[in-house]
């Protein structure tokens, strides 16, 4: 996690997983965000699922995603 003054603060990495997505509401607060579990996709993957199809079993949220305004790629805005 980090913060700046322009960008507010950014989750790059929770307990949970390399995080995809922060999910903000009308006022830019963070409700939210997307993850995946890399540990998780990689015992797909060593379990003989494909890297698209391990990806998609180890994504989560956490928080209120569903309810976002918008969602933001913490690396990229």
């Amino acid at each position: 996690m980090y913060g700046t003054l322009k960008k507010g603060p950014r989750y790059l990495e929770m307990a949970e997983g390399y995080v995809t997505g922060i999910a903000l509401d009308a006022d830019d607060q963070i409700i939210g965000y997307q993850f995946v579990n890399l540990g998780k996709m990689t015992d797909f993957i060593k379990k003989g699922d494909d890297p698209n199809t391990a990806w998609e079993k180890a994504k989560g949220q956490y928080g209120r995603v569903a309810d976002a305004v918008k969602i933001i790629d913490p690396r990229e805005e």
